[in-house]
């Protein structure tokens, strides 16, 4: 996806418009401008079999920030993930998840890697009746 001034339409994007410094004209020495951003996504899921499956993702979002904003603004971000699942018996999920996230600021020079490790168990509690 890309487009100008639509970040609320995703998820780590925080604003839509922003200033733009035009000091050269003494009527309007700042701008409102829509910030452009692309975002990109990538998602499979794979069945490995009766009992296994794993699923992987990557995400990024990047905004081309205007020479207006602070310099600690965000600017990029990349999420990825990938998994492995067990299910013994029907109903019953379990498995582990790695997950990467990544932030990069406008100007100022920081960026930050986070990393996560999550377990998970799951029982369907769903019920159907036949008519």
């Amino acid at each position: 996806m890309y487009g100008e001034g639509v970040e609320n339409y995703m998820n780590d994007a925080p604003v839509d418009i922003s200033v733009k410094n035009n000091f050269s004209n003494p009527v309007t020495p700042i701008k409102g401008v829509p910030l452009p951003v692309l975002g990109v996504v990538s998602f499979l899921d794979h069945n490995w079999g009766e009992r296994f499956s794993s699923a992987a993702c990557y995400s990024m979002v990047n905004i081309d920030n205007s020479n207006g904003q602070n310099s600690d603004d965000y600017h990029q971000g990349h999420y990825a993930l990938a998994n492995l699942l067990y299910h013994p018996v029907p109903k019953v999920t379990m498995g582990g998840e790695f997950q990467f996230g990544r932030r990069l600021n406008f100007s100022d020079g920081f960026n930050v890697n986070d990393y996560r490790m999550q377990f998970s168990f799951k029982y369907d509690w769903r019920k159907t009746f036949a008519y």
